[in-house]
């Protein structure tokens, strides 16, 4: 859990590196968009990806730990629940995945969709789990722990369809005064820009998202803790028969001299 926090301190780093460029506008950019150009882009792809995986380990073990406790309580309603979370959260690491190999301006729309597949994924995500929290809370973990779930829970959908709402406000308002040209891509606010405070705002709130997510996931780590992981490799050939010993010398002494043996037995049989 440590690692996967400090994979996403790299968008901090990004954001300084492209601001210290002058790739973005200081004040707020998309995270895409501070990770745009080269060499943020690069940094940004290994960073993502290395996120991607990490998430999607941890949502494999989290549904694992939650099935093994429904599993002991024999509620199986709830292990559809815990099912559906899984699904949500794998299609938010797939997205996070995509976003960090396609570039908000090399496919825009491919990009759009995977980011709100990964910010809209993940809130899902972390409103299963906090309904199954609240049932299992005690053997798991505090009642605390719950509040603090709900809390950033709350957060991230308030800041994921704020940032969606005012981007495509921004969109909007832009267009009305540009129709023929393409959305910006990244804001600028050094020229005239209809609809920059708006996308101010929505940027803003794509930050404020993508923290919350990072927080709620810090919340498990005294969970995890207990949580033992065993690997076993068992290939395809694994059981069978060892190949034959190559003979020793001695061995091969011994058969020359047993053929000789019989070689001159058959001849003295003729004599």
């Amino acid at each position: 859990m440590m690692m996967l926090t400090q994979t996403n301190l790299l968008s901090v780093a990004i954001y300084a590196l492209a601001v210290i460029r002058g790739d973005v506008d200081p004040i707020f950019p998309y995270i895409s968009s501070a990770a745009d150009k080269r060499p943020e882009s690069c940094i940004f792809a290994m960073g993502t990806n290395i996120s991607s995986f990490l998430v999607l380990f941890m949502i494999y073990v989290r549904y694992n730990q939650m099935v093994g406790i429904i599993n002991a309580h024999h509620d199986f309603q709830l292990a559809k629940w815990n099912y559906m979370a899984k699904c949500f959260g794998y299609l938010a690491a797939t997205g996070m995945f995509v976003v960090a190999n396609v570039q908000e301006t090399a496919i825009t729309q491919v990009h759009m969709t995977a980011a709100i597949c990964t910010f809209g994924g993940f809130t899902i995500w972390m409103t299963f789990q906090c309904y199954l929290t609240k049932y299992y809370n005690e053997n798991i973990t505090h009642y605390s722990v719950y509040v603090y779930r709900v809390i950033f829970t709350i957060l991230s959908a308030i800041f994921f369809f704020t940032s969606i709402g005012f981007g495509t406000a921004a969109a909007y308002v832009f267009h009305l005064t540009y129709p023929d040209l393409p959305t910006p891509r990244p804001w600028n606010r050094r020229i005239y820009q209809p609809g920059y405070h708006l996308h101010q705002v929505s940027a803003f709130a794509e930050w404020g998202c993508a923290i919350s997510q990072v927080l709620f996931m810090q919340s498990f780590i005294p969970e995890f803790e207990d949580v033992f992981i065993e690997y076993r490799f068992a290939g395809r050939y694994a059981y069978l028969p060892e190949p034959p010993r190559p003979p020793t010398q001695e061995e091969i002494d011994a058969e020359d001299h047993r053929l000789a043996e019989e070689f001159r037995m058959s001849i003295g049989r003729f004599m």
